[in-house]
């Protein structure tokens, strides 16, 4: 309460006590210091509230090792469900993951896509690859083995170091320089067998391994030969472990070209049957119908549905580096209501328990009544049903534990946690499309951005935005009797137009890109705008939503 003030003729007095200032300036001294208090204190908050490491990764490890971490640690979540996530998690490069049965063309997918070999790769029509793959970008070509692959904390592979050496010594890295792989990884997988003995003879749990990729990896592709449409028993059992990631998978029906186009109809409605018993999602994966290697096409009757097919997944790998950000974002978010559902529910076991005797027989109930203490918890803490763990899953895991061990819920952490959740992450969002600028796309070969009549559809669209060639239409266009001013009306124009039956949707869209003037007539060149923007779409590409200066006349008095 001791302040320095000035004094008569501006002179500082030391050691003045507020109070034996007159009252008025005792209260304007005092509202003074305290709004310089505030303004302090707003500063702070402003400071921690703004508190970035630069891009979105680094928010969500800081977010994760503050907020999350602590309740994880707390309630044994790292038991029941996965290990603890390191800094790698959240800076390694998107992953992609391959899956199918042996020799239904994993490696060569892998080898079409990087435009060489990786160091170790192996391909023939017999089971080849027998080992996990983790396909990396180096400088130089090397195979980095299993065990000195999960001591490199700087790759996201540590918690592999969990399943033992009988899987690290089936597992490596291959590292090669390549354009993709400067914003990929891909996982190439053992090929699939039938029948126990694959099963029985790995030495490893293949299924809980898939499992874990499953949860870290952007994208699952799992190949099926034309002529292997058959699941064996380890796929399905690979694939239904997969669940709580079934957005991420995709199909490639894979070697398309070997049958006809009747052919490849049944095949396609076999192959979608034996999905539809394993993958139980009411949404059908996307399946990719091609063959992906650089052979000549056995049957070349659907080249067109190939190349369309390719683009779109040639299209979608490329944009993963983009869409990185939102998917670590989006996974933390599902890690942090699992863990908030998980604390609520050790909480509510370990509060149920007796103090003396009869634990063991109330354990045994509350286990058989798993999914009314579900319905409990969520009705009393506002939860969703859809965020609680499987209940079969959690029972199994529960016959080994003591719930008096349990911790008691902290208010303090599921506070933290609580606040992640509500305010830190839904500002992290108003990074992502800054990050997504930033980030380059993957170096697809296939879809490179120099124009060739072989290139991908979404990257020929460039050749379509230029002028129109107007002498190609000018027959056209006198035959629709243009009047006195050059022009032809929008009805005559309509005839010609309907010719090449597009909805009306799609001609009302071209009509108002093609009239410049917007007079409702058509000059020569605008016609030829209109016809160029029609066959543009009847070649398959989109139509732009603004006409680009590209597309417009040299010469103005062409309007």
């Amino acid at each position: 309460r001791r302040l320095r003030v000035a004094g008569p003729g501006g002179r500082w007095s030391r050691g003045l006590e507020v109070g034996a200032l007159p009252r008025p300036a005792a209260r304007h001294t005092e509202r003074g210091v305290a709004a310089m208090f505030k303004w302090l204190a707003d500063d702070a908050q402003r400071a921690k509230d703004g508190k970035v490491f630069g891009d979105v990764a680094g928010n969500l490890r800081r977010l994760y090792n503050e907020h999350l971490l602590p309740v994880e640690a707390a309630h044994m979540f790292h038991h029941f469900y996965s290990p603890p996530l390191a800094d790698a998690d959240f800076t390694a490069r998107p992953m992609v993951l391959l899956m199918g049965q042996y020799s239904s063309g994993k490696t060569t997918f892998i080898r079409h896509l990087l435009g060489r070999d990786y160091p170790g790769m192996r391909v023939g029509p017999e089971p080849t690859t027998d080992r996990f793959v983790a396909v990396c970008h180096g400088e130089q070509d090397s195979v980095m083995p299993g065990n000195a692959l999960v001591a490199d904390r700087s790759q996201p592979f540590t918690q592999l170091s969990h399943f033992g050496n009988a899987f690290l010594s089936k597992f490596e890295c291959a590292k090669c320089n390549s354009a993709p792989l400067e914003g990929l990884t891909l996982i190439d997988t053992p090929g699939i067998l039938s029948g126990e003995k694959q099963r029985l003879q790995r030495g490893y749990d293949f299924e809980s391994i898939v499992s874990w990729f499953a949860d870290r990896v952007d994208m699952i592709l799992i190949l099926f030969d034309v002529a292997k449409l058959d699941i064996s028993d380890e796929l399905r059992r690979a694939i239904m472990g997969m669940r709580g990631n079934d957005h991420k998978i995709h199909i490639i029906l894979n070697k398309a070209d070997c049958c006809t186009t009747p052919q490849l109809m049944r095949i396609y409605g076999a192959l979608m049957w034996n999905l539809g018993k394993i993958i139980d999602t009411p949404e059908v994966c996307r399946v990719y119908i091609g063959s992906f290697w650089d052979e000549r096409l056995a049957n070349d009757e659907q080249r067109r549905l190939f190349e369309s097919e390719e683009t779109d997944l040639y299209w979608a790998l490329a944009q993963m580096p983009r869409g990185a950000a939102v998917r670590k974002l989006s996974d933390l978010i599902k890690r942090a209501r699992l863990a908030k559902v998980h604390a609520y529910l050790m909480d509510y076991l370990r509060s149920k328990m007796p103090y003396m005797v009869g634990g063991a027989k109330k354990q045994k109930e509350m286990i058989a009544n798993l999914t009314k203490i579900y319905q409990e918890i969520a009705k009393s803490n506002g939860i969703a049903l859809g965020d609680f763990p499987d209940p079969r899953m959690m029972q199994e895991k529960f016959a080994g534990c003591n719930f008096k061990d349990f911790a008691k819920l902290s208010a303090k952490k599921m506070e933290a946690l609580e606040r992640m959740l509500s305010v830190e992450l839904p500002k992290l969002l108003l990074l992502i499309p800054n990050e997504s600028e930033r980030t380059k796309a993957a170096g697809i070969s296939q879809i490179g951005g120099t124009a060739s009549p072989f290139g991908l559809m979404k990257d020929q669209r460039n050749e379509w935005y230029r002028c129109p060639d107007v002498d190609m239409y000018r027959s056209d266009f006198a035959d629709l009797r243009p009047n006195r001013d050059g022009k032809v009306a929008g009805q005559a124009a309509k005839v010609r137009f309907v010719e090449s039956k597009l909805p009306s949707g799609v001609l009302h869209k071209i009509w108002m890109l093609a009239d410049l003037d917007g007079d409702g007539y058509l000059t020569l060149y605008e016609f030829a705008l209109a016809m160029h923007l029609i066959n543009m779409r009847l070649d398959g590409h989109d139509l732009p939503n603004e006409l680009p200066p590209s597309m417009l006349p040299p010469d103005q008095d062409q309007i």
